[in-house]
């Protein structure tokens, strides 16, 4: 059950069964570029009211992102502001392909994992919400 949809120009954000772990998911065929990620984190930001929460954000509609844009949603005074924790979910082949990536080169100041099922990414950010990871 999605609580609390917003649909943004680039996001949809929404809670499920906690209010402390945001999902949010992009347009088909979604092309990342700098100017979208800054509105991305600006709509998250807008959506959390600014409190630091956990994400899962399905990637199965990205088609690509630019280097300039991973770079900002890396960073801790950009994409990762206001995240605890992130968990990334696509069935996607360019997707899945795009994150593995990410995630492999970049250091990362939050836990970050990628999955192909949901409930898999609920389940883990409720663990490290609960101290276990």
């Amino acid at each position: 059950m999605q609580n609390n949809k917003k649909v943004y120009d680039y996001i949809t954000i929404w809670t499920e069964e906690s209010d402390e772990i945001l999902i949010s998911t992009c347009p088909a065929n979604s092309r990342m570029d700098i100017n979208i990620v800054k509105d991305l984190v600006k709509s998250r930001l807008d959506y959390s009211q600014g409190k630091a929460l956990y994400t899962l954000m399905d990637v199965t509609n990205m088609a690509s992102i630019t280097k300039e844009a991973r770079d900002y949603l890396n960073a801790p005074d950009g994409g990762l502001k206001g995240v605890l924790g992130g968990a990334f979910l696509s069935n996607s082949i360019t997707s899945t392909v795009i994150i593995n990536l990410y995630l492999k080169i970049s250091k990362h100041e939050v836990p970050a994992k990628f999955f192909t099922k949901k409930e898999d990414a609920l389940h883990w950010l409720n663990e490290i919400k609960r101290g276990k990871k």
